[in-house]
């Protein structure tokens, strides 16, 4: 299965969660704000050369009108996949829409950059709600081999007690998947696996 992470880099919390990851000998795979990266490259590089996958989370993170004009949302994707390229050397392949939003102006602008549109099968919601002990127990019990699992490493603001709790509790989830003995993979590994093409487009 797959742990992403949304909304980063964050100056305050990505470097811990990578730590973890990496505490854990699991990769995760970074949807990156294009405009965070530019903010904070050094993090994203960071992230790139310990061997986590980083992938297309938009330019500016607009939930308005670039979900609604094809051209606005081009122009802005690209935006991100050049950002994105001056820190791994490669071309990004994965794209999650800003909130997951799928409609045929998202499918047109992935179709013309050659991107492949990836939401989840399961979320923490932790952009919304604390993740505790207990929503990572009631997580843990979804998931199966294949899931896509969704989780945040950004925030809107400079210090986030939903975040807080995000990289708390993030050794407890690691623990109980390892427990089932799920092995985490990045997406690219997830697929090249074979194991699922559920929330791919």
């Amino acid at each position: 299965m797959a742990l992403t992470f949304d909304d980063g880099p964050h100056p305050f919390y990505t470097a811990r969660i990578a730590e973890i990851l990496n505490k854990h000998g699991v990769r995760g795979t970074f949807f990156c704000i294009g405009r965070e990266v530019d903010r904070f490259s050094s993090l994203a590089r960071e992230l790139h050369l310990a061997g986590h996958e980083l992938a297309n989370h938009t330019y500016r993170h607009n939930t308005g009108a670039d979900l609604f004009v094809s051209s606005r949302l081009i122009v802005d994707l690209a935006r991100c996949q050049e950002t994105l390229f001056q820190i791994t050397g490669s071309t990004v392949r994965f794209y999650r829409p800003a909130v997951g939003i799928r409609n045929p102006v998202v499918h047109k602008a992935a179709r013309r950059l050659g991107l492949t549109i990836v939401t989840w099968s399961h979320s923490a919601r932790d952009g919304v709600f604390a993740l505790t002990a207990k929503r990572v127990r009631r997580l843990v019990r979804q998931v199966t081999p294949g899931s896509i699992v969704a989780l945040h490493d950004g925030a809107r603001q400079g210090r986030s007690e939903l975040r807080e709790l995000t990289v708390r509790n993030l050794p407890l989830l690691l623990r109980q998947l390892s427990a089932l003995g799920l092995r985490l993979r990045t997406l690219s590994e997830l697929l090249a696996d074979g194991t699922t093409s559920r929330k791919l487009q």
